[in-house]
């Protein structure tokens, strides 16, 4: 037993096997400092259990430091007031990881398909994926996700491995790294939450807690951006840089870099060059940035004689501005001066430079040395502008994009709907069919083989098995042409062979783990519908990226038949329902522009085409507008109501959906958000929200609702197979479930009620029949009012992280307990006792 004496003003700790691992003492007036004792260098505790702990203080707290015990940090920390100026934050490789992955991991995929399960397709533009930070000592660090609020604060979310996270099997000295990252992340105003891989395949568990923590997206600022030019200049020791300069303003140029030796006048070149600008533009804000303290004040003592002239000028370091840059809008300034400018290639220089857009950009650097042309260029020459795919098209940032809609006759009105997609096994029984495939083949090789041959493009197909057919169907009409999978052994040399445009076509269902970025893609076969406006954006994106001598995007929608139903169907996505385009021209430009010419055209013998209107359905998918709207599922866990109760309010009248449609062999019903207030009103229900988790769960225990005695027998189980997380094998939960049953059987008791098939000692020894009546009941009736979830791929039954904390650390497991006891005696009395 661990014989530590907590500290009197400790708010709350972490323990396993009875040896308190850390705890928390109050820090300032606004956090807390969380203080790990070496225990948990040595313990092999569940780090579930620990990110958990995290994620809730940080919920509580907001400020939330960690330190070991042992580290002079802690005290440094304590006696400074702030973060130890010190060498501790050489973090981590300074490789631009935002710019070198282009595509998700399976694990950034599986988190993000829980950010969409809890915010909705569109808020993946929130998200800023791999985000590249800056700590005040100057050094760069990386975090997975990052959102950005509007008051100025942000948030990190790390996805945490257990094999590199936990203290115990990483190590003293890596485990500090993981310290200090999170320590600069929280003084510069973050909050981080963790999550592990584990957690990820809870899908609903994680959403609820996203949503708790994160609360109203709209607080946040959109994070996706595209490249823009502003125009750039080089000048090498130029004799008249000040007159080279303006005229490269005259010539509508927006930046320029000046190489000169040091001593030779760089920082007076740049503010004459100002006092130029306000001559002509009036009083300018400039800011000037710089790597160090020291240049800090060289710049401000040089320009203290130029403000009259000028204006308002500051000067901040590298690491300053990195941490406001994004609160800031980008016409923030009129003149910017980068000193060291050879540093804008690092990621977070880098996102700072190309974030503002001032009337003029100036680098100053003094050495060659490092100076790579190409890459300062694509620096100083660039700014990020948000803009929708359209707007970008129109600005000549990405390609043009060309549609061809290829007919086919297979019939997919049944095909079923699970609530976000297509069910996979529908579309592989229908799409995988030979005629399909070779009616691929032959627009491909029509237009792709004999008129434009040698253009590179992909096909997203159904699954694995239909890719490798479509690769074999397409080298017998005369292309090279591969599958590629994540688990394909060759599926590295085939993109390389790909990129090196060995290949000219790569058949794929996952945008899983391919992870690079194509320019040279010039056509795309949306073989695979997909209803999910993410996943078809995605793929689109593979190829919208200019290239030298690609003219556009051909995009081939496999277009099949559907049901309609008036101004809606069960249609895919498609290029021209993502831009809400309903003019159809084979290959025609979906993005009107008047500076391109369309040479490709003429070849294609498609110039003369006319122009068809799409009927309206064609434009419009389920998600487009109904994207807001409740499922009978969803409002059941709003409500606190079982999905049984909402099905039984529609059947009988007293609730009818603002929407129902058939989709496939079944029918969606689906309601306007502002029905949840209404239908509370109407039925007497009371609102329940994350806050109220707890008291919503006594209550519902107080309620002694039992039809049958699974509740109880079910809980029973769970607590008993309950590890220090609230997870339990959904294995070990049945055989305690139905061990309770056979025991009664055993004793010659009472099993239940009459009409309960528990009574027969052979349905409880059938895993999958009483697995599903487990999980229909009683379980059903715990996990629509949130209190538990289910991870089918885990086979996890998990216990909702504030019950838990409630359960294990305020007297709840036995306050459980003896409830469900005393329940249970109470339930048998009538049936010859307990």
């Amino acid at each position: 037993m661990d014989q530590f004496h907590l500290p009197s003003d400790h708010l709350d700790v972490l323990t396993h096997n009875g040896e308190t691992l850390s705890y928390v003492q109050p820090y300032g007036s606004d956090g807390v400092v969380v203080i790990d004792r070496d225990a948990i260098l040595r313990e092999p505790f569940t780090y579930k259990r620990y990110c958990q702990k995290q994620n809730e203080w940080m919920r509580l707290y907001g400020r939330v430091y960690r330190f070991l015990e042992s580290d002079q940090n802690l005290a440094d920390f304590r006696s400074a007031g702030c973060l130890p100026d010190s060498d501790l934050y050489g973090l981590s490789r300074t490789m631009d990881r935002e710019s070198t992955l282009a595509e998700p991991t399976p694990l950034e995929y599986r988190f993000e398909e829980c950010f969409i399960d809890a915010f909705g397709e569109e808020a993946l533009k929130y998200l800023k994926r791999e985000y590249a930070f800056l700590t005040d000592q100057g050094n760069t660090v990386y975090v997975d996700y990052a959102l950005f609020r509007k008051d100025g604060t942000w948030i990190a979310i790390e996805e945490n491995g257990i094999r590199y996270h936990h203290p115990q099997i990483i190590g003293k000295e890596r485990y500090q790294h993981i310290l200090k990252k999170q320590n600069a992340i929280v003084a510069a105003y973050g909050i981080v939450f963790r999550w592990d891989t584990e957690s990820l395949f809870h899908r609903e568990k994680i959403a609820d807690e996203l949503r708790e923590f994160l609360g109203d997206l709209d607080d946040y600022l959109i994070q996706y951006s595209l490249s823009a030019s502003r125009g750039f200049s080089l000048h090498e020791h130029q004799a008249d840089q000040l007159s080279q300069l303006q005229a490269d303003r005259d010539a509508g140029k927006r930046s320029a870099l000046v190489v000169l030796p040091t001593g030779t006048g760089k920082t007076v070149i740049a503010l004459e060059d100002m006092v130029r600008v306000a001559a002509a533009h009036g009083s300018l804000d400039v800011l000037i940035l710089v790597p160090s303290l020291d240049l800090v004040l060289q710049w401000q003592k040089a320009a203290a004689a130029f403000e009259t002239l000028i204006g308002r000028i500051q000067v901040q370091t590298y690491a300053a501005i990195a941490r406001q840059y994004h609160r800031e809008p980008v016409n923030q300034y009129h003149y910017i001066v980068v000193d060291e400018a050879h540093h804008g290639p690092a990621p977070i220089l880098k996102k700072v430079i190309q974030h503002y857009q001032p009337l003029f950009l100036l680098g100053l650097t003094a050495t060659d040395k490092r100076l790579d042309e190409r890459r300062l260029e694509s620096v100083f020459g660039s700014y990020e502008e948000k803009l929708d795919l359209k707007e970008a098209i129109q600005k000549g940032l990405l390609c043009q994009i060309r549609a061809f809609r290829l007919e086919s006759t297979l019939d997919l009105s049944e095909v079923r709907f699970n609530g976000r997609d297509y069910v996979s096994s529908d579309l592989e029984k229908r799409i995988r069919v030979n005629s399909r495939n070779e009616l691929i083949a032959d627009v491909l090789h029509t237009y792709f083989y004999s008129r434009l041959p040698g253009k590179s493009g992909l096909v997203y197909c159904v699954n694995v098995a239909h890719a490798k057919e479509m690769a074999k169907i397409l080298r017998l009409r005369g292309f090279t042409a591969e599958s590629v999978d994540g688990s394909d052994p060759r599926r590295y040399e085939k993109i390389r062979r790909y990129m090196e445009r060995q290949l000219q076509f790569l058949c794929t269902c996952s945008l899983l783990t391919e992870g690079w970025d194509a320019p040279h893609t010039s056509v795309i076969v949306m073989a695979r519908p997909t209803l999910s406006r993410v996943l078809y954006a995605q793929q689109l994106g593979r190829g919208t990226r200019k290239a030298e001598g690609k003219e556009a995007l051909y995009v081939i929608d496999v277009v099949d038949r559907y049901g309609s139903f008036g101004q809606l169907s069960n249609r895919p996505w498609s290029v021209n329902s993502l831009l809400n385009q309903p003019w159809y021209v084979p290959f025609g430009d979906l993005v009107p522009r008047s500076d391109v010419a369309g040479q490709e055209l003429v070849i294609l013998g498609t110039t003369h085409e006319q122009p068809v209107k799409l009927q309206p359905y064609e434009l419009f998918t389920m998600q487009r507008l109904y994207e807001s709207y409740l499922s009978v599922e969803s409002l059941a866990r709003e409500l606190f109501v079982s999905t049984g109760t909402v099905r039984s309010w529609i059947n009988t009248g007293e609730l009818t959906p603002d929407v129902h449609l058939p989709m496939g062999r079944s029918a969606v019903d689906l309601f306007h958000p502002d029905q949840i207030a209404i239908i509370r009103l109407a039925k007497g229900l009371k609102e329940h929200t994350e806050a109220t988790i707890v008291e919503d769960f006594w209550e519902f225990l107080a309620e002694r609702s039992y039809s049958y005695s699974y509740k109880m027998a079910f809980l029973l189980a769970l607590l008993k197979q309950a590890d220090s997380t609230g997870d339990a094998e959904i294995t070990g939960v049945l055989s305690a479930y139905r061990e309770f049953y056979l025991n009664r059987i055993r004793e010659n008791k009472t099993v239940d009620r009459s009409g309960s098939p528990y009574h027969d000692p052979e349905f409880l020894m059938d895993d999958k029949a009483l697995t599903n009546s487990l999980l229909s009941n009683p379980f059903e009736k715990f996990e629509r009012k949130r209190f538990f979830y289910y991870a089918k791929d885990l086979k996890k039954i998990s216990i909702h992280h504030r019950l838990w904390e409630d359960l294990t650390h305020r007297g709840g497991l036995e306050k459980l307990h003896r409830q469900m006891q005393e329940d249970l005696i109470h339930y048998y009395a009538p049936l010859g006792g307990y």
